[in-house]
This record gives structure tokens, sequence and C-alpha cells, in this order.
């Protein structure tokens, strides 16, 4: 078993990036050029963004022969997307976000070929951060050994929910503490599910508030725990993670998001191949 890190960082500027049809230009390595110019309001915005994807590639089925001793297993995947300012081109962006949706960040899971693709199961996710966070308070500090707790125990949800599972990712352990989903009676962010008609291909969501931002920081983090079920035919293709970030700036449609990697070639977007053992 080994684990695959894939990560990238790039610059871009979007043209009508609070209007209905933004245009995203990459402008990485551009510093200086006609491309990459200085951010007038309601009119263009200049970021620079980090994508980071990681996990095992090569995974053991849920579904093993009685003669194997490895008891089925879940594995974890982690992402992380942070975003900044490139430097001389400053502008309030996170400030202009919406106060619902800010980010909405997706791992398509594309099995390749789409007939014969090995498939995974969603078995959990989670939002991770560092405590104490920028605005904690006496019930924050209250909550803490409670909150540590938690995270740590994360390593035994699949376990917990599926007796017959077993985590051969020991990173699991290791992991920061929890976002909560709620606060307040408002949501700081939820998953979402939905099938992507252009990759033909499952998706899970990260949909992000404005508040969480504001709060824990730019840079997030997040958790994926997947099962494989036994292929068929073992050997027959691949299932692609794509880490698909997205921001949101037009505050009349919900679903009206940025996706600067869609301008990236193919060969450079962030993805991990699994092909279950």
């Amino acid at each position: 078993m080994t684990v695959q890190v894939k990560r990238a960082s790039l610059d871009f500027v979007v043209h009508g990036y609070d209007s209905s049809d933004p245009e995203v230009e990459i402008v990485t390595g551009a510093e200086g050029s006609p491309e990459l110019v200085e951010w007038e309001k309601g009119k263009e915005c200049s970021l620079r963004c980090f994508l980071s994807l990681q996990g095992e590639n090569a995974p053991l089925p849920a579904a093993v022969d009685a003669s194997t001793p490895v008891k089925p297993a879940v594995y974890r995947y982690d992402w992380a997307f942070g975003l900044t300012l490139i430097k001389g081109y400053y502008w309030d962006w996170m400030n202009e976000f919406p106060d619902n949706g800010a980010l909405a960040i997706h791992l398509v899971l594309q099995p390749l070929p789409f007939e014969g693709g090995p498939e995974a199961l969603p078995v959990a996710a989670a939002l991770s951060l560092l405590h104490p966070s920028r605005n904690n308070d006496s019930r924050w500090a209250q909550m803490m050994p409670m909150l540590l707790r938690g995270g740590a125990e994360m390593a035994k949800i699949g376990s917990a929910a599926l007796p017959a599972l077993d985590y051969l990712s020991s990173g699991m352990t290791l992991g920061s503490d929890l976002v909560e989903s709620s606060a307040s009676n408002s949501k700081k962010w939820f998953l979402y599910q939905f099938f992507d008609e252009t990759l033909s291909a499952p998706v899970v969501e990260w949909r992000i508030n404005k508040e969480t931002l504001l709060e824990y920081g730019p840079l997030l983090r997040g958790t994926l725990v997947l099962a494989f079920p036994k292929l068929v035919q073992a050997g027959s293709g691949a299932l692609r993670i794509l880490l698909r970030p997205q921001i949101h700036y037009y505050k009349c449609d919900e679903i009206c998001y940025i996706v600067p990697t869609n301008k990236m070639p193919s060969d450079d977007q962030v993805y991990i191949d699994v092909r279950p053992a």
C-alpha cells in the first residue's frame, strides 16, 4: 500500500467575478504581464490558490476471500484548499463572499471506464480545524477536552458503524479537530451528493459558509472515508478521485460558482487514480 500525494498552486483572474457569467483566466507565472492587471471593483479579481489531495492508491476491496487474513477496510482521503492574495493585487476578497455558500469543495469519484471501472462507497466525511479558533469563547474552552477526544476517536467511526470494517489508514488517529456543522441554529457547512452529468460521476460536496472562512482562516482541510466493493474482474480500470474547488461571489444565484481548475490542462488537475487490489 502507498499513499499518493498531489499538489498544485495557481494564480487566476476572474473577469466579471460577481456576475452570472464569470470568465476565469489562469495567469500562473504571468505576474507583471498584461493578463494580470490591477483589480478593479466590479470587473475582475486576482487570487492565488493551493490544492492538495492525498490517499491510498491501491486499497483492498471491502469483500475479500475467506482465506485472506486482512479484514475489510475503509480508507481516508484528505483534501486541502486555500486562497490568498497575490502580492500587489490587494482587495477585500473575503468580505465580498455571500454569507451562505462561499465555497463548494468537490471530490469527484469517476470510474474509468464508466462501464466496469471500480466504485467507491462514501462512509463518512468531515471538515477539520485547529482550536482555539480566532473567536473562541468560554464555551469552546469548556468543550476543548471533549472535542480533542472526538477528533482522536474519529479513527473508530468506520468500525463503530460497520463492525466488519477496520482502518488501514493509521493517519486517522492523528487528525486535527472537527468543525461543527452548525452553530447558533445556522449551518457553517454541510455535505451534499449528486451526479455530475459532464463527467458521468458521483460527487461529494462540502458547501462552506463565509463564517467558517472568517472564523478558521482561508486554508481548509477535509476528509472523505471510502470503502471499495470487490471487483468482478481485478484490474478493470481505476477510480479517479478529482479535487474540484469552487468559489462563490454572485449573490443572486446559489449555484453560480467560479471553478478555476476547469481552465487547467487535464494532466495538471489534482487527482488520484485509485486501483483496488
